[in-house]
């Protein structure tokens, strides 16, 4: 694997889901949301590849608890951030 570390990479999200993840604050996030950068598609986040890869480790399993306790809204948009995170990952991860 390449040394990504180093490199930043960008994910697009949404108002909703930027406020679900300040509203969560999850240990590892502080980081990347003082990233947020709004543009025509919605708020950028930039961050490292561990960045990314500890955060997506969080969405995931809030995500896994918000459908536990049926919420499903929730659920969605965490699942949403999750995917885009995995992708970005799994893109960079290939590209070694």
């Amino acid at each position: 694997m390449p040394d990504t570390n180093h490199n930043t990479f960008t994910i697009v999200i949404s108002d909703e889901q930027l406020a679900l993840l300040k509203r969560h604050n999850f240990p590892c996030s502080e980081q990347v949301l003082a990233t947020a950068r709004r543009t025509e598609a919605g708020f950028e986040l930039t961050g490292r590849w561990l960045d990314f890869d500890t955060l997506v480790g969080w969405v995931a399993g809030e995500a896994n608890h918000a459908r536990k306790n049926r919420r499903p809204n929730q659920t969605d948009l965490l699942d949403d951030i999750a995917d885009q995170l995995e992708s970005v990952l799994a893109y960079h991860r290939a590209d070694g």
